[in-house]
């Protein structure tokens, strides 16, 4: 499976060369975060964070934003939510100290990109499965990790295809124009 993904992360980085905005993660960045919270993190994830540059990558996901009139749009149609991949540190710090992060790691969760634009909201994948799918968590869609999950919203179904949908950063207003749209079609 790890072969899998990492054919996707090259094609990423083949089909998108203005990607290499993140950096390698290294082994020692890895060695120094807590016991409890190194082992969550996936060996084929943290492989794959040395191999490629993820740490602070700047990525597009498609994302319907909660609009009722994107809520059965494409992903191919959808606006990018911009955000970022987690540095190993990012990872810890959220697991251990916000919400729902601290709550999620309890089921096996990390949070691998947050939703720089709200308050915990990010976006995780479970640990302990080789090719997870990743699921879009609201931080106020629950106050516990069962409603948390039961909550979220699917992004991908499995990590390689969450590999196939980010794209580069976009600006929505830049979408809503290429689109023809203004705020109240939304």
């Amino acid at each position: 499976m790890f072969k899998e993904i990492t054919n996707k992360a090259d094609r990423l980085f083949k089909d998108y060369p203005e990607l290499n905005t993140g950096k390698r993660a290294s082994i020692s960045e890895y060695k120094i975060l807590k016991w409890n919270t190194r082992r969550k993190i996936p060996k084929w994830f943290r492989q794959l964070m040395i191999d490629f540059p993820l740490t602070d990558l700047k990525i597009g996901i498609p994302f319907n934003y909660g609009w009722e009139s994107l809520k059965n749009k494409k992903k191919s149609e959808l606006p990018l939510l911009n955000t970022k991949f987690n540095s190993f540190e990012d990872i810890e710090f959220d697991a251990t100290e916000t919400f729902p992060g601290f709550e999620l790691i309890k089921k096996g969760f990390i949070c691998i990109a947050p939703d720089e634009n709200s308050s915990g909201d990010g976006f995780y994948i479970k640990a302990k499965e080789k090719n997870p799918k990743v699921i879009y968590v609201y931080h106020d869609c629950g106050s516990n990790s069962k409603e948390l999950i039961h909550n979220s919203q699917l992004i991908a179904n499995t990590f390689t295809e969450f590999l196939d949908i980010i794209k580069p950063p976009e600006i929505i207003d830049d979408w809503m124009a290429k689109n023809n749209l203004t705020d109240s079609d939304l």
